[in-house]
């Protein structure tokens, strides 16, 4: 964990250097953010190498008040939605757990951990257009409506959902191919170069029964099975100003 790690969330530099695969990327403070922005807050396994300390990019997709939604820059993890193909519900996947547990306890000390809202969300069915159940989360992967809401300006062009890997998700996807070639699976052998773009998992289901809704390599929408391993890119609500919700002060 980073609990004590010591951690400005409030100031960045105008210029950072991106560990992974990104070059340098022009970063605002938390405070001044606005939509369109790249600000940076805590830290994750990216570079591939596990002793090193990798800031986090963030992009600015909304803003409320003193809240911003902020998504990963760059597809920083490599999960299945769920071990079963027939667990393509948001609230039931093991995603939900990895991201609410272990990625916020490793990417985050207790102080940013503070910033971050708890916010309501929904595994939206996109093959009969109706929620599954809402669940309260602190993080967690847009739906295909978020999608639309907050790419649509941009929709249909594929650049606009193209995300590339972080160096340490490139290498876990060459260890799973590699395993999938020993183990002889079909077409294992021809999976594609995702050096410039990896598909990346949604949280609403797909338009098909028991699959769930991915954003493919070259951008555009597609679907997988629940127990395919796919890019993940975190996102979430979090408080900018120095106080939280409640008008408490956020403490160390």
């Amino acid at each position: 964990t980073r609990e004590d790690a010591e951690t400005d969330t409030t100031e960045a530099p105008a210029t950072t250097e991106a560990s992974a695969t990104t070059e340098a990327l022009e970063t605002v403070t938390l405070k001044d953010a606005e939509i369109g922005d790249i600000v940076q807050m805590g830290t994750y396994e990216q570079d591939g190498d596990a002793e090193t300390e990798d800031p986090i990019y963030w992009d600015v997709l909304d803003k409320d008040g003193d809240s911003i939604l902020i998504i990963s820059h760059d597809v920083i993890g490599y999960q299945r939605f769920s071990d079963s193909p027939n667990c393509v519900i948001w609230e039931d996947s093991q995603i939900r757990t990895w991201l609410n547990e272990e990625f916020y306890t490793d990417a985050f000390d207790k102080e940013t951990q503070a910033r971050i809202k708890r916010y309501v969300t929904s595994g939206v069915d996109e093959a009969n257009q109706e929620s599954r159940g809402d669940t309260t989360d602190r993080i967690f992967l847009l739906s295909w409506k978020e999608i639309e809401r907050y790419y649509g300006h941009k929709l249909p062009k594929a650049e606009a959902l193209l995300c590339k890997p972080s160096k340490a998700v490139l290498q876990r996807y060459e260890e799973i191919k590699q395993q999938r070639v020993r183990e002889k699976i079909p077409f294992a052998e021809s999976a594609p170069d995702v050096t410039e773009g990896i598909s990346w998992m949604l949280r609403s289901t797909g338009k098909s029964q028991n699959h769930i809704s991915i954003i493919r390599g070259d951008g555009y929408y597609s679907q997988c099975m629940a127990d395919y391993y796919q890019g993940v890119r975190p996102a979430m609500w979090i408080y900018v100003s120095d106080e939280n919700g409640e008008g408490q002060a956020l403490q160390e």
